[in-house]
């Protein structure tokens, strides 16, 4: 009977340094995963600095960092469409201290026109938070004799050779724009790539390409200092930017879409209350007002949403993209 008695209080010591233990244990996790961040975290741009996307990057990251009280520090990786960024994302630690704000040339325009990626868009990230959107617009020159989106039609169909119309580049957004607005109106252009917006925007201006399909924030500028007519955007709403721009779809043709979007992503494995505090960080960022004016002011419309909101996104588009990519044969390798 002593012996049982010694072994059952033995028992319950063991159980009771087990739960201990166990308590601890479970305070120590806890502890660990409410620490998050501890440290700076590094937010990558597939862009050069001073660019539109780079200017959203710099403000939203700022306030993302103050709100997190740790310091948001923005990288910028240029080069490949992209792709150099993003691989680097990708390939980095899954512990929330290195974000990507991507858009959607990355994630659903990319993947159709290289045929050989070190990285699966699709696969290899975590969606944080869909940021804000922004439409291309249709410019030309400000003393141009095409006045409206029924002159660039009628001017292109009677142009055997094909309308010249410039973009930033091969597969850039702007591009892919210009071959489904070509389908949909049923015209043709002769697209003309320049290696990036910059010179392209100095040719139409100078009277040497007739019409470009630009990023807003790219020609926003020159819009205002009187040195290009918009034409039209091509989102399904108007832009905050340009609010006297008609859309494409108001203009003829129902269900046009061609906006490009900016989002945080995180790769893939990220842990969940990581991507929950990130999401609800910058879903507070974006409602600022100084922010939201900031991206208003390089042509975006702050958008903000779940993590779960912003895959589906990805998702609608990677098929949308992929199908206009496809009928246009564009391919970059």
């Amino acid at each position: 009977m002593a012996r049982n008695a010694r072994t059952a209080k033995l028992s319950r010591r063991c159980v009771l340094a087990g739960a201990v233990a166990l308590g601890a244990s479970l305070s120590l996790s806890g502890a660990n995963a409410q620490a998050y961040p501890d440290r700076a975290i590094k937010l990558v741009v597939p862009g050069t600095a001073g660019g539109g996307m780079d200017v959203m990057a710099r403000v939203i990251g700022d306030r993302v960092g103050s709100i997190l009280k740790q310091p948001v520090v923005v990288e910028n990786k240029p080069g490949a469409g992209g792709n150099i960024a993003v691989d680097y994302v990708a390939k980095s630690p899954a512990d929330g201290y290195t974000i990507l704000i991507g858009q959607i040339a990355h994630f659903a325009i990319n993947p159709w026109l290289y045929s050989k990626l070190s990285f699966d868009p699709m696969k290899d990230f975590t969606p944080v938070i869909l940021l804000a959107d922004a439409p291309n617009v249709m410019v030309v020159n400000a003393e141009s004799n095409l006045k409206a989106l029924s002159d660039v039609v009628t001017a292109a169909k009677a142009d055997k050779q094909g309308m010249a119309l410039a973009t930033p580049g091969n597969g850039t957004i702007s591009h892919m724009t210009a071959e489904l607005f070509q389908k949909t109106a049923e015209i043709k252009f002769n697209h003309i790539p320049y290696k990036g917006a910059a010179p392209a925007l100095t040719d139409v201006m100078g009277g040497r390409v007739p019409v470009m399909l630009s990023s807003v924030p790219t020609a926003l500028s020159q819009i205002r200092a009187g040195k290009l007519r918009p034409i039209a955007v091509t989102a399904t709403k108007r832009s905050p930017a340009l609010p006297d721009v008609q859309t494409i779809e108001e203009l003829g043709y129902p269900g046009f879409d061609a906006a490009t979007w900016y989002g945080f992503l995180v790769p893939a494995g990220t842990p969940a209350d990581v991507v929950a505090a990130l999401n609800t960080a910058a879903n507070e960022a974006i409602k600022a007002d100084d922010v939201r004016e900031k991206v208003l002011q390089e042509g975006g419309d702050v958008i903000g949403g779940t993590p779960e909101q912003f895959a589906q996104a990805i998702k609608r588009d990677y098929e949308k993209w992929g199908k206009v990519v496809q009928d246009s044969g564009a391919k970059l390798d």
